[in-house]
């Protein structure tokens, strides 16, 4: 099917301009201001709007009543769910929820749990991804699995140490075989030593991305997994990862990502779990080349009527704003559990905080930016970064093979159609964004 998308300021990699796009067979096939009127094809007008490239939501846990790791909430019997047609049911309409955000691409994070459950909630997911009929697996880029290699419990956040288990290939590939190849992302703290370096040489070897978060690592045990393939620092400055002032031991986990060229770093960008000066600290540290935006959603997100909920023997309660979870009985800590984040908020969130004085923490103060060029930052951090991360975003020899239209994160020819088409107004000093229409692959998303 062709979709002519006329007149809108379309967000290319020179810069925002108003131009029109073509899109045929999944792939974007003509930018400029001469395309030629098929009628054949589906024309929507974008005049007026603003057309940015697909959200890619690198790490979330799960929404509209869904957790990648225990399934499709039950309101009545306040618990979770997990039979095969209820998981894939939830599954599919998590992912049909993702796209009315504008998000067209998600890495989906497991919890920790059993490993024998792991292997079938893996499973399932394979067979969704292999036999499902519907458009919406095409959001589902692959499996985050954050838990399971984690060690130390003062770093656990909202996760039960109870499943956490020692860095081993031999699991991992166990665990890879269940799902079918669709790791995408692991989690391996490098306090594990040898086994962990050893697991992040094996897993970058595989091209699957190595992360490392909720971690005590000293700053030289951080080195060491960075000289190994280790590449993405997990929601940083949100509490569960190690610092030091002293110079004992080369620092912490945070001082090791900061002074690194190499390591990409996500920041939940809701406000709450990292309040706006250090995120704009952390960018201007690391430059937006670096920096991603995450939601670190959980199954709540979208879900007006649970207030408080169990899951991995962990109570949770949604804060009275609606706005963040805690952690329930230690609300007076500040103890966060994921978020109720959704990208087009996100994205909104760092609108605001582009375009306003905003006051430093670490450095000078953060002089206001115009909206042309919040925009510009802002899906550097929704959308080209985390592609980076997932080695999807460059084009090979300029073009992409007719049987991979995988490379996305930009709008550019010969790229997957991943776009979206928004409304961004001010009201009252603060930029709102609607999402209008989300296109997967070329395909019109309803």
């Amino acid at each position: 099917m062709k979709i002519q998308i006329i007149d809108g300021n379309v967000l290319l990699p020179t810069g925002l301009k108003k131009v029109s796009i073509e899109l045929e067979n999944g792939l974007i096939t003509r930018i400029g201001n001469r395309i030629k009127e098929d009628p054949l094809a589906v024309k929507i007008s974008a005049a007026g709007k603003y057309v940015l490239p697909g959200f890619i939501d690198l790490h979330t846990n799960g929404i509209a009543g869904f957790d990648l790791t225990n399934g499709l909430f039950n309101l009545e019997k306040s618990t979770f769910i997990s039979q095969e047609d209820d998981y894939l049911k939830g599954l599919d309409n998590a992912l049909k929820q993702f796209s009315k955000q504008g998000t067209t691409l998600v890495g989906f994070t497991t919890l920790e749990a059993p490993i024998n459950k792991m292997k079938r909630i893996f499973q399932l997911i394979a067979k969704y991804k292999n036999e499902s009929p519907s458009i919406y697996k095409e959001l589902f880029h692959g499996i985050y699995l954050e838990g399971t290699f984690m060690k130390d419990k003062r770093f656990r956040g909202a996760h039960n140490p109870k499943y956490f288990f020692k860095p081993s290939i031999q699991l991992f590939k166990e665990l890879q075989e269940a799902a079918n190849g669709n790791i995408k992302i692991v989690n391996v703290v490098p306090e594990w030593g040898d086994a962990a370096l050893e697991l992040i040489e094996y897993l970058a070897t595989k091209n699957i991305v190595c992360a490392a978060g909720h971690t005590s690592a000293t700053g030289n045990q951080y080195r060491a997994a960075i000289s190994k393939g280790l590449t993405l620092a997990i929601h940083v400055l949100n509490g569960p990862s190690s610092s030091s002032y002293k110079p004992f031991d080369g620092g912490g986990s945070l001082e090791s990502f900061l002074q690194s060229d190499d390591m990409f770093v996500e920041i939940i960008t809701d406000g709450y779990h990292v309040d706006k000066s250090y995120v704009l600290d952390l960018i201007k540290k690391k430059g937006t080349e670096k920096c991603v935006a995450i939601t670190d959603s959980m199954f709540v997100t979208k879900m007006k009527k649970v207030k408080e909920f169990q899951i991995s023997g962990v109570k949770g309660k949604v804060s009275e704003n609606g706005e963040y979870i805690q952690i329930a009985g230690r609300e007076n800590d500040n103890a966060l559990f994921g978020s109720v984040l959704t990208m087009d908020k996100a994205f909104e969130n760092l609108l605001n905080w582009f375009t306003s004085s905003v006051k430093s923490v670490w450095s000078d103060n953060h002089e206001s930016l115009s909206l042309n060029d919040a925009i510009v930052n802002a899906s550097k951090m929704c959308s080209a970064n985390p592609a980076k991360i997932l080695g999807i975003y460059f084009l090979q020899n300029g073009e992409v093979k007719k049987e991979d239209n995988n490379i996305t994160g930009s709008i550019e020819l010969h790229k997957s159609g991943d776009i979206v088409i928004a409304d961004i107004s001010e009201h009252n000093k603060k930029y709102k964004i609607k999402i209008e229409k989300t296109l997967v692959k070329g395909n019109l998303i309803d």
